[in-house]
């Protein structure tokens, strides 16, 4: 039985890669500290599966994360999701998303290099260490690194660490994917992160929502199985490397697209839509060239549409909706 050690583990990627693991038969060591609003939910969830251990901890604490690590011993995969997730919350504590994402990183990093050196391993970073993209064409891997927000700092210092502790001198087995806009169940979004299950959550219950900017920002969607599927193909490939991460091009839409095709899938229209100016670090235009993949071996490319992979989201939503009218006060 594969033994994997999940940090995040509780929130929503990490929640529907564990599901995943289970399924293949790994034995699941999922570390969070449980700060992610929705994350007990999803604790609760994981914990009544035998194959799974829960360990609370702050990865940002340097002599924590190492006794974690090393009592957990020797691992055959590391995913790394824990961190701080948010564009706007890295402006107000800055402090906060540093130890978040680049101390945990590195925290993460050297643990795997003291304890389970023969791990793979997985960073789950964001196309916001691209920085302002201005030209609307696909990203590809001739992009390079250009963060312009605390968060894009933060988060590409936790990948730099990974890149470099998979090079010879060090020799880990490292892949950083620099993921664009992801979404399904198990994702309890909100406002400033996740927007496009917040959407889908404030129109089902009835929510005012607002759009900061024009509302034309392009992203490609990416469901949230088809980012496992590539994790674990990854994993079975050992695949290394840096790869931006998306939907591709069949599957980008703007915000204003997904607002509408949001409320013909559940019928609803929205409590209220209002305008605020655009915030920043807000990039106008991401979408991930996926051609990488096949050169890099991999059989991988999104099989779920725009349409579909929302479907299901919404038929999450709904089963779970008194749940979230808990957690967003609205009970």
């Amino acid at each position: 039985m594969k033994k994997v050690i999940v940090t995040g583990a509780c929130g929503f990627i990490g929640t529907c890669l564990c599901r995943r693991l289970f399924e293949a038969g790994c034995r699941v060591t999922g570390i969070d500290n449980l700060s992610r609003a929705g994350s007990e939910i999803n604790a609760e969830e994981l914990k009544r599966s035998r194959q799974f251990t829960f360990v609370k901890a702050d990865l940002s604490d340097t002599k924590a994360a190492l006794r974690v690590f090393e009592e957990i011993g020797p691992a055959d995969a590391v995913f790394h999701f824990a961190g701080q997730v948010a564009v706007t919350t890295s402006y107000v504590n800055r402090l906060n998303d540093f130890r978040g994402n680049a101390a945990t990183g590195f925290n993460v990093i050297e643990s795997v290099k003291r304890f389970s050196p023969g791990a793979y391993c997985v960073y789950a970073s964001t196309n916001k260490v691209f920085g302002h993209i201005v030209v609307e064409k696909p990203v590809g891997l001739e992009r390079p690194l250009d963060p312009c927000t605390p968060y894009g700092v933060s988060k590409a210092v936790g990948e730099l660490y990974f890149t470099e502790y998979g090079r010879p001198p060090l020799g880990l087995s490292t892949c950083c994917f620099r993921q664009s806009c992801i979404y399904g169940h198990h994702q309890f979004g909100v406002e400033d992160q996740g927007w496009v299950a917040w959407f889908a959550i404030a129109n089902l219950l009835g929510v005012p929502v607002t759009i900061y900017g024009d509302g034309k920002q392009v992203r490609d969607l990416l469901y949230i199985e088809d980012l496992v599927d590539l994790y674990l193909e990854a994993w079975e490939k050992r695949l290394t490397g840096v790869y931006p991460v998306g939907g591709g091009l069949p599957n980008a839409i703007s915000l204003m697209e997904g607002i509408e095709l949001i409320r013909t899938l559940t019928g609803r229209d929205y409590r209220e839509l209002r305008k605020e100016p655009s915030r920043p670090g807000d990039q106008p235009y991401f979408v991930a060239d996926l051609a990488w993949a096949k050169p890099a071996g991999l059989t991988w490319s999104p099989r779920t549409g725009c349409r579909e992979g929302l479907g299901k989201m919404i038929s999450w939503i709904r089963e779970n909706e008194a749940g979230l009218r808990k957690l967003h006060r609205l009970a």
